[in-house]
């Protein structure tokens, strides 16, 4: 990345490719700004090197500045700056040479976030606005593009995704759209988690962000915690797949944020949690629950008649969801292999040597063990919508300020989120996490059936919240499709 680092002329495909997957992974670390900032610098890069005006030089150029531009974009809309995301965008359409052909994904975009704009804004661009959506709708890039273009069409026929052979890769993808609740951050972002929930002791493991707690941490060791046990997870704050965390000691964790001078020059907080423990066993390994909920911001809906309905927020469990297995038998001893033996998830490594099952085989376990199943889902359930009810109370806002693009409801977009659970050896759920991304793209056969499962229950309840008929879903209903699966909250 350092020998990338030189934003003064012209830029090679290596260079290009090197800081594309460098803006990709400060974006995945939620760095916004700092996402913006390479992006940009790939972008002017690339205008400098239009100068070179062979056909596949100029091919290659063009089509990463679009993807610089889309994610620049992306990301200033993941911070809740609609006005600059705009501006980026139409900035990038104004460059384009008349006879180009347009980034259908940057015109996407760039036409429904001016939806989100005032109304007046609107009305003096509709025309404009709708020929990007259709733009973009006839291109089949985004199910979220074609939806919205039939929003705003008001076809009695509603059939948006009628282009599509093939959905669920691209309904995978539509999760990770910029026109989710910017303020997911809150749920994301593992400290701002902890902050939201932290005197809920009773669902979520008790833990402190250090340094900041250091000493409320170290009056808590003194008086329960032996400094040998493997008692603690800490966690990045944007930590994914459980990448980022790491199983430690007291000790350990005192030897990072021991002395005072080394915890005022930490540069990044981290959430140090209490291990679930004794954890719940299957076949002698830890796992984790995979619990599935759609989300649907309060606001204004676009209705069938083209009006504006202003609807509250609604939240969906679904019952489909998925047990994920440590691939190493559990021990609480300190060992070389220590997280194959903690660490639950399935997006370590390639994720295809990672054991899951559904809940399905979970009930089984339960029947089996004369555990009571329904007790442990009612606390899921609960724990669920106190998190939620917590997180309305901080919408809108993001570090102190009023978020410029909270009114994404508009869309009726459905967001999917992944709660990560981890039972007790009283079969009580702790949770973990919530995910913002979850991977909604099948990693194995076993998973596929309960993943497509709640994407086509999620479509179906946003189809039914804006007042039309589901019945453009039936084409995509899965072969293996056990029925509705969401219980509203």
């Amino acid at each position: 990345f350092d020998k990338c680092h030189n934003a003064s002329k012209q830029i090679s495909k290596a260079e290009a490719d090197v800081l594309l997957a460098k803006s990709k992974s400060l974006q995945r670390l939620m760095r916004y700004r700092d996402a913006i900032v390479v992006l940009k610098d790939i972008s002017s890069r690339c205008n400098n090197s239009f100068i070179s005006d062979t056909p596949d030089n100029f091919s290659w150029l063009r089509s990463c500045q679009s993807e610089a531009i889309e994610r620049a974009a992306l990301c200033s809309m993941r911070m809740g700056d609609l006005d600059s995301s705009i501006l980026i965008m139409e900035e990038f359409e104004k460059s384009m040479h008349h006879d180009e052909k347009l980034n259908p994904n940057v015109t996407g975009m760039l036409g429904a976030s001016l939806l989100l704009k005032t109304p007046k804004k609107v009305q003096n661009n509709e025309n404009y606005i709708r020929a990007l959506l259709q733009y973009a709708s006839d291109s089949s890039v985004s199910p979220i593009y074609s939806w919205v273009h039939h929003l705003i069409t008001k076809e009695a026929d509603f059939n948006p995704f009628g282009s599509f052979t093939t959905i669920y890769a691209a309904f995978a993808e539509a999760n990770n759209s910029p026109f989710d609740d910017p303020d997911l951050i809150n749920l994301d972002d593992k400290v701002r988690l902890h902050y939201i929930i932290n005197e809920y002791e009773t669902f979520c493991p008790h833990g402190y962000v250090l340094p900041l707690e250091k000493e409320g941490f170290e009056k808590d060791c003194a008086q329960h915690v032996g400094s040998g046990e493997l008692a603690w997870v800490l966690k990045d704050r944007a930590g994914y797949g459980s990448h980022g965390n790491k199983i430690a000691t007291t000790t350990e964790v005192l030897s990072m944020f021991g002395s005072s001078k080394n915890a005022n020059e930490q540069e990044e907080t981290k959430l140090c949690q209490r291990i679930v423990h004794p954890p719940m066993l299957m076949n002698g390994r830890k796992f984790s629950l995979r619990v599935y909920v759609v989300y649907f911001p309060e606001g204004a809906v676009l209705t069938p008649n083209g009006n504006k309905e202003k609807q509250s927020a609604e939240v969906y469990v679904s019952k489909e969801g998925l047990v994920k297995f440590a691939s190493d038998l559990y021990s609480d001893e300190t060992s070389n292999n220590i997280d194959n033996k903690y660490m639950t998830n399935s997006g370590r490594g390639d994720g295809r040597s990672s054991k899951q099952e559904d809940f399905h085989y979970l009930k089984i376990q339960f029947r089996e063990n004369n555990l009571d199943y329904e007790q442990m889902w009612r606390k899921i359930r609960t724990s669920i919508q106190l998190v939620m009810n917590r997180y309305t109370l901080k919408q809108h806002f993001i570090d102190g300020e009023r978020c410029a693009s909270y009114n994404v409801s508009i869309f009726g977009i459905p967001k999917i989120l992944g709660f990560d659970f981890m039972l007790d050896d009283d079969a009580i759920p702790w949770l973990l996490e919530v995910n913002r991304f979850p991977g909604l793209d099948p990693r194995t056969a076993s998973d596929s059936r309960v993943k497509h499962s709640v994407q086509f229950d999620a479509w179906i309840a946003a189809t039914e919240r804006i007042g039309f008929s589901a019945e453009h879903m039936k084409k995509f209903c899965p072969s293996d499709y056990e029925g509705f699966s969401l219980e509203k909250l």
